[in-house]
């Protein structure tokens, strides 16, 4: 089984599930033939087939992103991770972790220790094998959010607050933070690809799954995180994320170690306390 998702859109637009070379290119041919379907759909937000259930037209319309999906020549093609972690407490529904990650300079990287988790609305033991119904098999919330009945509370949560033992979330947040370290080692030479600049910090959010076996995988890096499926009742992640982002500007860019006052520092140190610092890096080109 694979996952196909357009390159250059977000919010879970274009997103597909699929198992053979027949229905990739049925999905493809679907999506290229909009294109000049786009013009007439416009007063109704249609998505063109007439056999899409009323529940798939209500999620297409919720994406809004159909005519900029039709535009996308490029895709990413990923094995899709079948056997994913499910939790009995959480009614078996898959769910995906966002976290956020700090990029100061060039370049110390640091991952926030307070990261989400972000739950399909259907359960996913009920439907695995129904790869077309994407309120089983896809996580985000942007997708849920105006669904009749949506409950954010049962949409995201805290990482932390997962029924599983404590040692089980430290040992997937300890891979999740090696995978960062390696990704970021792997593009901080590559210039061409990744270019980080000594007087600027950048914000990622990026996604990871987890199977049955608690192996975590990296499936995505969100250059411009969507911050509000945080949604209202976490948005003290977000906050606490810029706040820790600010402290470490500030330290870098602005303040002077010599005249920082020990209130400060305290302050400070408060903010960024769930930073945990996995790569550093000095860039040595020369303009």
């Amino acid at each position: 089984q694979f996952i196909l998702k357009p390159s250059l859109t977000g919010r879970g637009a274009g997103i597909y599930v699929f198992d053979t070379r027949e229905r990739l290119e049925e999905l493809l041919e679907r999506e290229f033939a909009s294109d000049g379907e786009d013009s007439d759909d416009d007063d109704d937000g249609g998505s063109g087939d007439e056999d899409d259930s009323t529940e798939q037209q209500h999620m297409g319309s919720m994406l809004s992103s159909h005519q900029a999906v039709s535009q996308i020549r490029e895709w990413v093609i990923q094995r899709y991770i079948n056997r994913p972690l499910l939790l009995n407490a959480r009614n078996n529904r898959k769910f995906h972790i966002r976290t956020y990650v700090l990029a100061a300079g060039d370049l110390n990287v640091y991952v926030y220790r307070q990261m989400l988790a972000l739950f399909a609305p259907s359960s996913y033991t009920q439907s695995a094998g129904d790869l077309a119904n994407q309120r089983a098999h896809l996580t985000n919330t942007c997708l849920q959010a105006k669904l009749p009945g949506f409950d954010e509370s049962q949409a995201v949560d805290l990482f932390w607050n997962l029924e599983l033992p404590e040692d089980k979330l430290e040992h997937v947040f300890d891979q999740i933070c090696r995978i960062m370290k390696d990704t970021f080692a792997a593009v901080a030479s590559e210039s061409t690809s990744f270019q980080a600049w000594g007087n600027c910090i950048e914000q990622f959010g990026f996604d990871f799954l987890v199977d049955e076996n608690y192996n975590a995988f990296m499936l995505e890096a969100n250059a411009y995180p969507d911050f509000k499926q945080t949604g209202e009742g976490l948005k003290s992640v977000v906050e606490g994320f810029m706040a820790a982002s600010v402290a470490v500007a500030a330290e870098k860019f602005l303040l002077d170690p010599e005249l920082v006052s020990s209130e400060l520092r305290e302050m400070m140190d408060a903010d960024r306390k769930d930073l945990v610092k996995v790569f550093a890096h000095k860039n040595e080109r020369k303009w």
